[in-house]
């Protein structure tokens, strides 16, 4: 089943993961369990439109009402859509709690606006320069995605987390069970994620990103890597990313691997003395060229030259 935002697929009986279309608006990956006698939702997409498109796939497809929403974490690519869940109970850590509300306290939407112009404006001149036929379509895909976005802000609203846990919490349904864990935070503050043991599934937030440059920009990679070393522990036949298609049990070791050579790479530019541009010049590492959402490279870059000199300045 697939609609504008994105495409629905059964990885085992009565769990569906929503693997976004590119440009459309949605960003990152939702999903959702039929418990039984009602639906879990995981993540709620970047628009309200992208949302209700969810809820109406998650209710015709179970033929149950959604009960419960997982917030994996702050972002607005798994958030903005809780508008639409308004009645039903949804679950966070505390910090991914305190974040989201904090976002909300600033949102000044005219300012947002007139910002997102001046981004659209700068994106479009260098879409038109981009001579990379890879990273000129990512650009693209990352400029549709904004408009649409910025044309749902009077859309969106704070609907919060009710339900808080720190560690795990365990939902059980009349068919199966839902567990939730929290290690920490690594590619933001506080990550979350949801296993189901008896399926061996995997919904991973955006601590496990398949085929698709790892965004590390509001996080720790140290702690990241930490995370993933203990969610290798997992038994997994199936995982549903934050970006990228379904993937598997590798791509947990593939996204360590991405965040270990990048932390690497930088630091070795930033021991040569290179600049930050001198660092963006430099190739791309080969084994990632072929990756999606190449322009999130660039961004990486710009983050860890800054996250690892502020680390070698605290450690001296």
């Amino acid at each position: 089943m697939e609609n504008q935002f994105f495409t629905c697929t059964e990885i085992e009986k009565g769990v569906f993961a929503a693997i976004v279309k590119g440009g459309q608006g949605a960003l990152g990956n939702a999903g959702f369990v039929d418990l039984g006698d009602e639906v879990l939702i995981f993540d709620t997409f970047m628009i309200p439109e992208a949302a209700s498109a969810l809820r109406k796939a998650a209710e015709e497809q179970t033929g149950k009402k959604v009960k419960y929403v997982v917030n994996s974490h702050y972002h607005g690519d798994h958030t903005n859509g809780n508008v639409i869940f308004k009645d039903a109970v949804i679950i966070s850590t505390a910090v991914t709690r305190q974040r989201m509300q904090e976002s909300y306290q600033t949102h000044d939407i005219p300012a947002l606006k007139a910002s997102m112009a001046s981004y659209f404006a700068q994106l479009e001149e260098r879409i038109a320069n981009e001579q990379n036929e890879q990273l000129r379509i990512a650009l693209e895909y990352d400029l549709s995605d904004k408009r649409k976005y910025a044309e749902s802000l009077d859309l969106i609203e704070e609907v919060l987390p009710s339900v808080l846990f720190e560690e795990k919490l365990v939902l059980q349904g009349s068919e199966r069970t839902v567990e939730l864990y929290h290690f920490g935070g690594g590619h933001s503050e506080s990550d979350l994620f949801m296993y189901l043991p008896e399926e061996q599934v995997l919904f991973a937030g955006d601590l496990v990103f398949v085929n698709n440059h790892a965004w590390m920009g509001h996080g720790n990679p140290h702690e990241w890597l930490t995370i993933l070393e203990k969610l290798e522990q997992f038994d997994v036949s199936s995982l549903i990313a934050g970006h990228g298609k379904a993937g598997g049990h590798e791509d947990i070791q593939n996204t360590k691997d991405y965040i270990r050579d990048m932390i690497h790479f930088v630091s070795e530019m930033n021991e040569k003395g290179k600049s930050m541009e001198e660092l963006i010049a430099e190739p791309m590492l080969e084994k990632y060229r072929k990756m999606d959402s190449p322009h999130v490279y660039e961004w990486n870059l710009n983050f860890l030259y800054g996250y690892l000199r502020q680390q070698a300045v605290s450690h001296s």
